[in-house]
C-alpha cells in the first residue's frame, strides 16, 4: 500500500507540520510514503488528483488529509473516482467537524491507528462539479464566517474575536432571506428564512448540531432549514441548535423544518453567502444530490463505525 500525506500547514491555530512528519518518521521507511505540503486553496486538490491519475492502475493508495474540514474536502474530490483509494483524516484544523459524528477525535490523531484503520463506504453530496464530504449551509451562519474570514485579517485580532465579530455585525444587519426549498421535486418551504444547511454529517461551524439525525453512509441528504424569527427568539433557540436539541425542543421544533431527501434544491431572492466544508461561495440558486458509496473514508482501528 502507498502512504500519501497532504498536510495543510494554514490549517487550525499554527502549523502541525513538523508535529506530524515526525510521527510519520517513526512509523515508516523512507519508501513507504511521501509527503506534500499545500501552497495555497484547492493546492491540495490538484495534487491528489494528478498523483492519483498517475497510479491508476497501481496498489492500494491511502491519502491522509491533515488539516481541517476544508482541506479534506480538498482530499476527496481529488481523490473521488479512483477504486484504489482511500481516505483518512488527521484532524489538525480548527473545526474538524466532519469526524464528530465517531465520537471523541483522539485516536484520529494517532497515525499508527489510521494505518491499521478499516475502511467504509460514505457519501458525498454533489454540488456543480464539487463534491461535499460534510455540510453545505447558506444564510445567517454563512454570512458569519465571511465576516470572521474578513475581520481575521486586521493588526492584533484573533481568531476567536473574529468571530464574536462577525457574529455581533451580522446580528445587527437585516436579517433573512426569501427561500424556495425543495425536495426530491416537493416543495418543502416558500417563505422568509434565517438559514439552511444541507447536511452528509452531523455539525459544522466547530460544533453546530444542525443535522443530529444525519448518517454518512444512507443515501440520504438531510435538510435543516430555520424559518424568519425575531432577534429575541434567535438568540433563545442557539442554544438548542447548537447542541443538536432544536428537534425535540417542541418551542424551537416549530421554527425548524427538517426533512431527509436524494435531492436539494435551493432558491433565494438574491445571491448569498454559502459555505462548502467552510469554504465560501455566493450563489441564488443551489441544486444538491447524493452520491452513496462515493469514497472509502478510514476509521482509526479503535473507532466504532457509525450504525
Amino acid at each position: 500500500m502507498k502512504h500519501l500525506f497532504i498536510i495543510n500547514p494554514a490549517a487550525g491555530q499554527k502549523d502541525h507540520t513538523k508535529e506530524i512528519t515526525s510521527q510519520i518518521e517513526m512509523l515508516f521507511s523512507e519508501k513507504d510514503y511521501e509527503v506534500y505540503v499545500t501552497k495555497a486553496t484547492f493546492d491540495g486538490l490538484n495534487f491528489v488528483k494528478k498523483y492519483c491519475l498517475e497510479h491508476s492502475q497501481e496498489e492500494e493508495i491511502r491519502i491522509y488529509s491533515c488539516g481541517g474540514d476544508g482541506t479534506l474536502n480538498e482530499v476527496v474530490n481529488g481523490a473521488y473516482g479512483f477504486p484504489n483509494v482511500s481516505v483518512a483524516c488527521y484532524p489538525s484544523g480548527s473545526g474538524n467537524d466532519f469526524i464528530k459524528i465517531f465520537g471523541p477525535s483522539e485516536d484520529f490523531l494517532k497515525i499508527s491507528q489510521l494505518i491499521k484503520g478499516r475502511t467504509m463506504d460514505i457519501d458525498l453530496i454533489r454540488f456543480g462539479n464539487r463534491f461535499t464530504v460534510n455540510i453545505l449551509n447558506m444564510g445567517f451562519d454563512a454570512d458569519v464566517v465571511e465576516r470572521m474570514m474578513k475581520y481575521k485579517r486586521r493588526p492584533l485580532m484573533t481568531g476567536k474575536g473574529a468571530y464574536i465579530l462577525g457574529v455581533l455585525v451580522t446580528f445587527l444587519k437585516k436579517m433573512g432571506h426569501h427561500f424556495v426549498v425543495t425536495v426530491d421535486d416537493h416543495l418543502i418551504y416558500d417563505g422568509k428564512g434565517l438559514l439552511c444547511a444541507a447536511a452528509n454529517s452531523i455539525c459544522y461551524g466547530g460544533g453546530f448540531y444542525c443535522a443530529p439525525l444525519a448518517k454518512i453512509n444512507d443515501g440520504i441528504i438531510d435538510v435543516c432549514f430555520v424559518k424568519k424569527v425575531s432577534r429575541f427568539s434567535f438568540i433563545r433557540m442557539i442554544g438548542a441548535y447548537k447542541a443538536g436539541k432544536h428537534l425535540e425542543t417542541p418551542w424551537v421544533a416549530k421554527k425548524i423544518v427538517y426533512t431527509k431527501g436524494k435531492k436539494v434544491t435551493i432558491e433565494i431572492d438574491r445571491s448569498i453567502n454559502f459555505s462548502i466544508d467552510g469554504e465560501m461561495g455566493k450563489a441564488s440558486s443551489i441544486t444538491l444530490e447524493i452520491v452513496p458509496n462515493a469514497i472509502k473514508f478510514v476509521v482509526p482501528q479503535s473507532v466504532s463505525i457509525p450504525e
